[in-house]
């Protein structure tokens, strides 16, 4: 960590969330079973290039079953020029300004918050440079 944590970046905390996000729905893991591997509908569409399952009823049904990046781009390199060629990094940037222009946090119980600040105070008195 750049100088032993005294440092941070949000656009880094945006990345991390997102791998987060990947890595929890792998955790997940998959429903194996007759409607998801849907061999009815493989056979319907048949091989080839010219298959497309994206009008099957069964793909509808089930599109958001897959984890969907909001950072990564899975395009190819030609759609991804097109686009703008933002990175993972750009799109970042994006969603921190995005963040910091319209989060509206919650406010913490009274009681809670009351808490957090005796908690801060106590540790100011033993670790605050004297």
């Amino acid at each position: 960590m750049v100088e032993s944590g005294m440092s941070f970046n949000l656009e880094q905390f945006v990345i991390d969330n997102e791998i987060g996000r990947s890595v929890r729905k792998t955790l997940e893991g998959m429903n194996v079973n007759e409607e998801t591997i849907a061999l009815d509908t493989i056979k319907n569409v048949g091989p080839g290039p010219e298959s497309d399952f994206l009008g099957e009823k069964h793909t509808r049904d089930h599109i958001n079953t897959q984890w969907q990046p909001e950072l990564f781009d899975r395009n190819n390199w030609e759609t991804w020029e097109r686009a703008g060629k933002k990175t993972a990094f750009d799109r970042a940037c994006d969603r921190v300004d995005e963040i910091l222009e319209t989060h509206e946090p919650k406010r913490l119980d009274p009681d809670i918050e009351k808490e957090v600040k005796q908690i801060v105070k106590k540790a100011d008195k033993k670790y605050a440079k004297k």
